[in-house]
């Protein structure tokens, strides 16, 4: 999963001033919403950015100890 530190999509949105919101792998929603994003943005966003969303949501959806989001 990528790192706030790399030079992201995270970072670039934090230099622009965008508002961000951060998903915890553990939380059982979060490999969905990534999924929900991919289905959104198939059409428009660089099939590198969509195969890196998709190899998150399966890395979140593999992380054991799950959980209800805090």
């Amino acid at each position: 999963m990528s790192k706030a530190s790399d030079n992201t999509c995270f970072t670039k949105a934090q230099e622009r001033g965008d508002e961000t919101f951060t998903l915890v792998g553990q939380d059982r929603s979060s490999a969905r919403v990534v999924c929900e994003w991919i289905k959104e943005n198939i059409e428009t966003a660089p099939k590198h950015k969509l195969i890196e969303a998709l190899d998150c949501a399966i890395e979140m959806r593999n992380l054991h100890g799950r959980k209800t989001a805090d």
